[in-house]
């Protein structure tokens, strides 16, 4: 069992742990995409973006909670994290989806046995809240392949047959958009209706604002432990905070460095992502003290080395040879 309350305390925190997800601009518009999408109650839809903007981790921290805000918890959700196998099987991936859903019996060898489970599962989740709308969400969908878009596709199929149905949100990385155009050439229109009847990009920070609005988070809209009303920020710079600091005031400073360490390609428009503005926090986090702060501020060196760290303009110039359509440009 994994409690964190058996590590030390310094080693508590969920910035020492990695263990947290701020809201996002980037975030605000996903939800809003995905519940567009529910309300229209189309098949299947996909989220895609380059590494490291953050998708994952709004998949795990903070789509489950705001969608049962926002649909007073009536709702079925269920989310899968794919896994990448050599051969793609059916069987396989009704186990995980079965095991993800946390279901007691989810190993059979038999294909009917575990797509019969599913679909009791699904259907018994959905009477209990009175609804007849399940929402399944697979992240890291980049790898999915054919055989395994057909499997999802007979659950929807036996799912509509007992009268529910089911919104299929694929998530992953901008290879996404290469599987819509491999279904295009091989002419699988069919899995194309029912899997990539939209599509929207996950978008990385755009401008100084957004930053600032990031960065406000950890001095702010965090906290740490639970209603203690003590924000990232005054954890780690108790008397510096009291004396006025806060990370966002370097909002501005900040961008402009990512600007100038980012690609100066013709026509590239640069989005931050979250990772490497995550970790530039938590390296001031951890490598300044709080009597630093106090006494000086940070440096345009300082930040700049801790942009450095992230391998940000590395992952950047790696981002910019991405063809435009694949990033949502």
């Amino acid at each position: 069992m994994n409690d964190i309350y058996h590590l030390p305390e310094s080693q508590q925190h969920p910035i020492v742990r990695g263990q947290y997800a701020l809201n996002t601009p980037p975030i605000d518009e996903f939800i809003a995409t995905i519940c567009e999408w529910i309300d229209s109650r189309v098949t299947g839809g996909y989220i895609y973006g380059v590494s490291r903007l953050g998708k994952s981790r709004a998949v795990k921290f903070w789509v489950e909670a705001r969608l049962a805000e926002k649909y007073h918890g009536l709702l079925p959700f269920f989310r899968l994290i794919h896994k990448r196998h050599e051969r793609h099987s059916e069987i396989e991936l009704l186990m995980e989806l079965l095991e993800a859903s946390r279901h007691k019996y989810a190993k059979s060898n038999s294909r009917k046995i575990l797509l019969d489970r599913l679909v009791r599962l699904y259907a018994t989740r959905a009477r209990n809240a009175g609804s007849n709308h399940i929402v399944l969400m697979i992240d890291e969908a980049q790898d999915m392949r054919d055989p395994e878009y057909r499997t999802i596709c007979n659950l929807q199929n036996e799912l509509e047959d007992c009268g529910f149905q089911l919104t299929v949100i694929s998530v992953g990385s901008h290879e996404l958009t290469y599987q819509h155009e491999i279904f295009v050439q091989a002419g699988d229109i069919h899995l194309i209706a029912r899997f990539m009847v939209r599509d929207a990009p996950f978008r990385g920070i755009r401008d100084a604002t957004e930053l600032r609005s990031v960065l406000e988070g950890y001095d702010s809209d965090s906290e740490w432990p639970e209603k203690s009303d003590i924000s990232f920020t005054k954890h780690f710079f108790p008397r510096a905070f009291d004396g006025g600091f806060r990370i966002a005031g370097y909002s501005t400073e900040l961008w402009n460095i990512f600007l100038e360490m980012g690609p100066h390609r013709p026509g590239f428009r640069l989005e931050v992502p979250m990772e490497h503005i995550a970790k530039t926090v938590e390296g001031i986090f951890r490598d300044f003290s709080d009597a630093h702060m106090i006494d000086n501020d940070l440096s345009h060196g300082d930040l700049i080395m801790e942009v450095e760290k992230t391998a940000y303009r590395r992952h950047m110039r790696a981002v910019s040879y991405i063809p435009s359509s694949a990033r949502g440009k």
